[in-house]
């Protein structure tokens, strides 16, 4: 072998080295926001994580019975029609949400969906395309702190949004559907606690 083969695979191999150690954007914000120690745990309508499967079904009810709430479609969701501005109408915006629990019946996460209400396929104003950034900047308000980066994913080029604050990570999901924005918030403790 000869000395600028084996110079080129050093090279290499300290190359890789040095960026497997300084990880990634995502990978550098985990660290950092789960080494400060803040825990957010506050989700939607006073739910949060750690709280029991039975619990969520209870504030659904009370939530429910004062008509803030309904079932989703096929009653595997819940519904919120988001509150809009009345010169807004025709983009008001309706929120789907469903807990997510561990092998205990424990609120590890929430399952998001968004849709605008007066979709249409052949309003190209109302796609899931156009409706990232206002789902993005809704997140921003509901849950303040960092913003969203894009990360992509290494089974194929697709890329995801993701927002991590402290033990709160929040992923908007690649578009798969012309209607319909997908989202996820989750509690990092449990997350990596699987890893």
């Amino acid at each position: 072998m000869s000395l600028r083969t084996v110079l080129k695979i050093n090279l290499l191999c300290i190359a890789m080295l040095f960026l497997s150690c300084s990880g990634s954007e995502y990978s550098q914000l985990v660290k950092r926001e789960m080494a400060k120690g803040v825990i957010h745990d506050s989700l939607l309508f006073d739910m949060r994580f750690g709280q029991h499967k039975q619990e969520f079904f209870q504030q659904c009810w009370q939530l429910n019975q004062k008509g803030v709430i309904t079932n989703g479609p096929g009653n595997k969701t819940v519904k919120h029609v988001l509150p809009q501005k009345v010169e807004d109408a025709a983009s008001s915006l309706t929120l789907l949400f469903f807990g997510d629990f561990n092998e205990k019946d424990i609120m590890t996460g929430m399952d998001l969906q968004f849709y605008y209400n007066a979709w249409s396929i052949w309003n190209k104003k109302l796609q899931s395309d156009q409706l990232i950034p206002v789902v993005m900047d809704s997140l921003n308000k509901w849950y303040p702190g960092n913003d969203f980066i894009k990360v992509p994913l290494k089974k194929d080029s697709a890329e995801i949004f993701v927002k991590v604050d402290g033990n709160r990570r929040i992923t908007i999901k690649p578009l798969d559907d012309d209607r319909i924005v997908k989202a996820k918030i989750d509690d990092l403790r449990y997350v990596l606690e699987k890893e």
